[in-house]
């Protein structure tokens, strides 16, 4: 039984892992498309075609990829921080 909770705990690992540069590329490209497009969050969602929130819904949405979505996130500001004015 061990064997396979090893298994299946390495199979997740390995998800989350590879799962990681996908949500920094995701989150990278909206950023850079709202600072392009000088619209709001909420402005630019709004207009998203039917496909594009689909997609983003199933990107930042889905429960699996919440963890790596996180960690994305927190690379994606500890990166882009701006520098503090001494």
């Amino acid at each position: 039984m061990s064997s396979a909770w090893l298994f299946f705990g390495g199979i997740a690992l390995l998800y989350f892992l590879v799962t990681i540069p996908i949500q920094y590329l995701y989150i990278s490209g909206i950023k850079e498309r709202a600072r392009k497009s000088k619209l709001s969050q909420e402005q630019m969602y709004q207009n998203m075609s039917f496909e594009e929130e689909q997609l983003h819904f199933h990107i930042q949405g889905n429960i699996a990829n919440l963890p790596s979505t996180v960690v994305a996130h927190f690379l994606y500001q500890l990166r882009h921080r701006k520098k503090s004015k001494g």
